[in-house]
């Protein structure tokens, strides 16, 4: 999988779940990690866990994608 792109990762694993991709809330993320807020936003800062895209004031999302990536890595 190592030749592929992120484009085509992300393609494939979405299509693996039958999914489209979409933006995550928090409370979305939380129920499909199962991961709390708080560990969460630790390894986010240290480079485990995707950081989230700031889409407007106050609102963070993650791409589905870059959760079932991460989340099929580890």
């Amino acid at each position: 999988m190592s030749d592929m792109t992120l484009q085509e990762r992300r393609a494939q694993i979405l299509k693996v779940y039958g999914e489209t991709e979409r933006f995550i809330c928090e409370a979305e993320r939380k129920k499909i990690t199962q991961i709390s807020r708080t560990t969460w936003w630790r390894w986010s800062k240290v480079g485990a866990a995707p950081v989230a895209s700031k889409l407007s004031s106050g609102k963070s999302m993650w791409l589905l994608s870059d959760l079932l990536l991460w989340m099929n890595s580890n």
